[in-house]
């Protein structure tokens, strides 16, 4: 795997992880005393969003891998 291929993996990780770190915080938000629901809809906002380009990220480094193993 070069250095592209390491970056791709780490980057769509890594968006991974904060997409849960802001549906957590999303939760958080609707949990406290005095709910704050505006925040609360942004961050889940903002973790669909990193969800959705973090596994489109992967998919793509699989796909590039998979073409890398045909040829």
């Amino acid at each position: 795997m070069d250095w592209k291929g390491s970056v791709m993996a780490v980057t769509g990780v890594g968006l991974l992880l904060a997409s849960f770190y802001f549906f957590l915080r999303s939760l958080d938000f609707l949990t406290t005393a005095t709910p704050n629901v505006t925040a609360s809809l942004l961050s889940a906002l903002i973790g669909f969003s990193s969800l959705s380009a973090g596994v489109s990220i992967l998919r793509s480094w699989a796909i590039s891998r998979a073409a890398e193993k045909q040829s």
